[in-house]
């Protein structure tokens, strides 16, 4: 049975449909509000922005007109109880608020990771849009919401999400995964800064630093570091291959350099690819039947001797989230979260960088970030990504070069270090693995 008609049951069974709290009111928020506003058994209850005009445009966007300013957490209460929509301009308070989920859609990690642990530790589901959070401390927060009642995920719509959906596929249908990853949409140029893609930025309407994570190849290292920790699948080497790979060359490409192909490693890694494969994402799996292997020859599934790729030629965003919030809610399940801790993105030098610099975060002029193995990370003390913004380098550090925590001095009052702090010292002592 579908989500939408289990939640049609679910709302005539309570008398209600499921409150959708929302963070972030941008393009990718206004779109998800649209997204639950059409859904069948989910209202959005609550929408949380720093800017409260974008959070009431949004609402009116979707055709809501029942939207009222919180004027206390009281009244937010109240307004979402009586069926209407509560409007505030901090996402932090919605862990207080009678609340069935809470997406959030900000696009900040620190902002992310808060309003996360905040709701895991209130006992409200929650799902992230941000997997820049995830990849930072995801496996906090999976474990944390795993010891009690809330359910944390990482939103169906975005390549790591989709791309773990395939490899389920290919698990259960009992073939062995052997690469799994997504193509790149963007030119891979690692020293980008925002000057260099304004004029693209502005005909896509886009912020310039958001296009510099996705051309400076951050925004791909992120995602596939997620998944490597959703899935337990390893980085093979600092960045991954990246290879120039078109789609009718996955299966002959990524397999065992013993066979042909580029993959050293012996167990399934995560790799991208350059070519036509995007905006989709893809797994690369083996046979080890030759009853099956004819069987998938005969029924024409693309590939070449008993190397075969599975293929999804899309990513829908803001418009699938509303899958996690029905897995979530009805199942009790995530759809993505971080099952092991084998992947980091790391800050890494786009330029010679000075002594005393305060360093900007992701899609700013100072780093690029490169997924390494994360016993790498660790054994090296290499600085996440998400944590340089606001710190402060304390020596010279050469372009081209990974940062370890010893290059900067942090910012510890940031919450997000903090939450990294524990993660790391949990992982140490063996609490999480």
């Amino acid at each position: 049975m579908s989500y939408s008609q289990r939640l049609i049951e679910r709302e005539a069974a309570l008398g209600r449909p499921v409150r959708v709290g929302i963070v972030g009111a941008g393009q990718m928020g206004s779109g998800l509000v649209a997204q639950v506003h059409r859904a069948r058994g989910m209202v959005v209850a609550a929408v949380a922005d720093v800017a409260i005009d974008r959070a009431e445009a949004a609402l009116a966007g979707a055709g809501r007109s029942d939207v009222e300013r919180a004027t206390s957490i009281e009244h937010a209460a109240e307004v979402i109880t009586s069926g209407r929509a509560a409007v505030l301009d901090d996402g932090l308070r919605l862990a207080e608020l009678p609340l069935d989920i809470v997406v959030e859609v900000s696009g900040i990690p620190d902002v992310a990771a808060q309003v996360a642990l905040s709701c895991i530790l209130a006992g409200t589901d929650v799902a992230l849009m941000t997997v820049e959070a995830d990849v930072t401390v995801g496996l906090l927060l999976a474990r944390t919401a795993a010891s009690g009642s809330a359910v944390y995920t990482v939103c169906r719509g975005d390549e790591p999400v989709e791309c773990l959906k395939l490899v389920e596929y290919a698990t259960d249908l009992g073939l062995e995964v052997v690469v799994a990853g997504k193509g790149k949409n963007n030119p891979m140029r690692p020293t980008d800064v925002p000057e260099d893609v304004a004029e693209e930025a502005e005909r896509k309407g886009m912020n310039p630093k958001m296009l510099t994570s996705f051309t400076d190849g951050t925004k791909t290292q992120i995602e596939m570091a997620a998944l490597a920790n959703a899935t337990g699948y390893s980085i093979e080497t600092p960045g991954m291959h990246g290879a120039a790979v078109d789609l009718d060359g996955l299966a002959r490409t990524l397999r065992p350099v013993a066979e042909g192909g580029i993959v050293t490693s012996d167990g399934p890694v995560v790799e991208y690819v350059t070519g036509d494969v995007a905006p989709g994402v893809f797994v690369v799996v083996r046979s080890d039947s030759e009853v099956v292997t004819e069987e998938l020859h005969y029924l024409r599934l693309p590939g070449e001797g008993n190397h075969f790729q599975l293929y999804r030629p899309f990513h829908l965003a803001s418009v699938e989230a509303p899958l996690s919030i029905g897995e979530a809610v009805l199942d009790r399940r995530p759809s993505f979260a971080a099952t092991a801790w084998t992947a980091d993105v790391i800050a890494t030098a786009k330029s010679d960088l000075s002594d005393g610099t305060v360093l900007e975060g992701i899609g700013g002029h100072h780093l690029h970030g490169t997924a390494y193995d994360a016993a790498q990370t660790r054994q090296e003390q290499l600085l996440p990504i998400a944590l340089a913004a606001t710190s402060t380098l304390v020596r010279d550090v050469p372009a081209g070069q990974a940062l370890t925590y010893d290059d900067v001095l942090l910012d510890e009052s940031r919450p997000l270090v903090a939450m990294r702090r524990m993660q790391d010292a949990m992982i140490a002592q063996g609490v999480i693995r």
